[in-house]
């Protein structure tokens, strides 16, 4: 009997039913070798490549806000993260990706945490630095949760993983927006710069932007992934192609209408009061009122050089740390009051009150008086600065020091009203509120209205968060059709109209007034009439396209 040749090995068949051997084969020459790969797949075989791209990812990530502002690759910013998650063989090693790029984009966006603990939390740079590490490591987990199902899903299906990418990137930021302390900052779709685009947010907020930019990286990465087929190749960026021109149609589609000049008459304070508790005791009014009657002079003047509208100005001032306390100090309560009945506007005044009896459970508030000086709401913040004021439980409280002077004692609000008046509601939100945007949808009653942030930004000093803050902010005016008023310490006061476009701003760092045009607006849009229906679809949407992953066997071949 002739012998077999001696590169040629005999492969068992197995009975399936019966699990044994019932004949042999030649097996082939490529048997239980893996695939070979093609294109990308080469380059990605190695795990530290994966690992930079992700980490490019996350820097892409950051700098498409302020102050690099490179919003352009907001299309693309996500893609070396879908890339390397797709390549990745180990569910473990797209957490890894997901971390390595949250990390990234965690410190480079929130950078300035080093200086506000640090300069007004009184601790050292290494202390300042740990803070903002743990930080990091905590909210970073979305990302990794992100980059593991992402993973998971392309090993079964590598078209399904990037038909679920942008369902499940939303379902992350929605999470971010929800758990832990809640943390928001820089979600992706507020880089989308269109103005016709961003008009989107007032049907999804800002999650429809962000499930269009990784839209956009998930059909490039379609695109790319494979070359063999020159054929197939062009096709796919033909599909591309299609997607950027639907996306330039709609941007002109929904472009929003000139500006107009609105009725009512705003006035915002930008006090310009000094950080540092040393500057700070000059400013209490029961010591020299000349600080504060400095404000109600200008306050009046640019009230009473306004032009004259049928309706009563509104003033407002910003959050600031001055130590104004309207329920407790006769001096301050009794000036501000005068001033709107001589002004005869109406006035938003930020201001410390307290819950119960003492002194013992400060709450960042803001009260709203009408022409003759009666409050007509008194408004405690709801959703508190981690950090700023207060210490997260997770986060050692008991050595972080002070960044403002009753850190870690303030107090949530829990009242979710407007003030109303006969031209409209004035809804007010302090400081980084301004992030939430399922929080301002439920302060904004139906009616004419106007939205009214402020803020002390100077907190942040030279960083770019006062900026991607305005930025933020800009878009509650988009998902609720409404004007927005932002007063701020030091910079950057701005009128926002219903479209997200800035009317007029003061330069910073300079006690100012800025007088502006505004309307009661009374559209109601989408999101403020229905909330996160968009958001919760796409979480929905997300848990069942891993489910149907769970059911595919294997992964589909490119």
């Amino acid at each position: 009997m002739p012998s077999e040749p001696a590169n040629t090995a005999l492969a068992k068949v197995e009975d399936p039913e019966q699990g044994r051997r019932v004949a042999e084969r030649p097996a082939s020459p490529t048997e239980g070798r893996p695939p070979r790969l093609h294109g990308l797949g080469v380059w990605f075989q190695s795990a530290w490549l994966r690992r930079g791209a992700s980490a490019l990812g996350g820097f892409l990530l950051f700098a498409i806000f302020p102050n690099l502002g490179w919003h352009f690759l907001v299309w693309v910013a996500c893609l070396p993260l879908i890339l390397a998650c797709l390549e990745e063989p180990k569910v473990g090693g797209g957490f890894l990706n997901g971390y390595l790029a949250g990390a990234v984009f965690f410190t480079g966006s929130c950078y300035w945490f080093v200086y506000v603990v640090g300069h007004y939390g009184g601790l050292g740079l290494a202390f300042s630095v740990g803070v903002l590490a743990l930080f990091v490591v905590v909210f970073s987990v979305f990302f990794g949760a992100f980059g593991a199902i992402l993973t998971r899903t392309a090993r079964r299906s590598e078209v399904l993983a990037l038909v679920a990418a942008p369902f499940l990137w939303v379902s992350m930021e929605v999470a971010r927006t929800y758990l832990i302390t809640g943390f928001p900052w820089n979600l992706l779709g507020y880089a989308v710069a269109p103005e016709g685009l961003r008009q989107i947010a007032a049907i999804t907020s800002v999650y429809g932007l962000s499930f269009l930019a990784v839209s956009a990286a998930a059909l490039v990465a379609w695109a790319i992934l494979d070359q063999r087929l020159p054929a197939r190749s062009r096709t796919r960026w033909a599909a591309v192609a299609l997607w950027a021109v639907a996306l330039v149609t709609l941007n002109f589609v929904l472009f929003p209408p000139p500006r107009g000049e609105g009725a009512a008459e705003a006035v915002l304070i930008q006090a310009n009061v000094p950080l540092d508790e040393a500057a700070l005791v000059q400013w209490a009014p029961w010591k020299d009122r000349a600080p504060l009657d400095r404000l109600i002079g200008l306050s009046e003047k640019s009230a009473a050089s306004a032009p004259s509208t049928s309706a009563p100005a509104l003033i407002v001032w910003p959050e600031n740390p001055a130590p104004f306390y309207f329920s407790s100090d006769p001096i301050f309560k009794n000036a501000v009051e005068e001033m709107v009945r001589k002004a005869h506007a109406y006035a938003v005044i930020p201001t410390t009150l307290y819950a119960g009896a003492g002194k013992v459970k400060p709450k960042n508030s803001a009260v709203v008086l009408d022409p003759q000086g009666r409050d007509l709401l008194d408004y405690a913040k709801i959703h508190l600065v981690p950090f700023g004021e207060y210490v997260p439980w997770w986060a050692f409280p008991d050595k972080i020091g002070k960044i403002t002077f009753e850190v870690g004692t303030f107090v949530p609000g829990d009242v979710r009203e407007a003030a109303r008046t006969p031209d409209g509601a004035i809804t007010v939100f302090i400081c980084y509120e301004a992030i939430f945007p399922q929080l301002v949808r439920r302060l904004t009653p139906p009616g004419p209205g106007v939205l009214v942030n402020v803020s002390d930004d100077g907190w942040y000093g030279d960083s770019s968060a006062a900026a991607q803050h305005l930025l933020m902010a800009r878009f509650r005016a988009i998902e609720n059709g409404r004007y927005l008023l932002r007063a701020t310490n030091n910079g950057i006061t701005a009128v926002v109209d219903p479209y997200g476009r800035i009317v007029e701003e003061l330069p910073a760092r300079q006690q100012s007034a800025l007088r502006a045009r505004f309307d009661y607006e009374s559209r109601r849009t989408f999101y403020n009439a229905y909330g996160d229906v968009f958001a919760w679809l796409c979480l929905a949407t997300t848990i069942g396209l891993l489910t149907l992953a769970g059911s595919v066997r294997r992964r589909t071949q490119r």
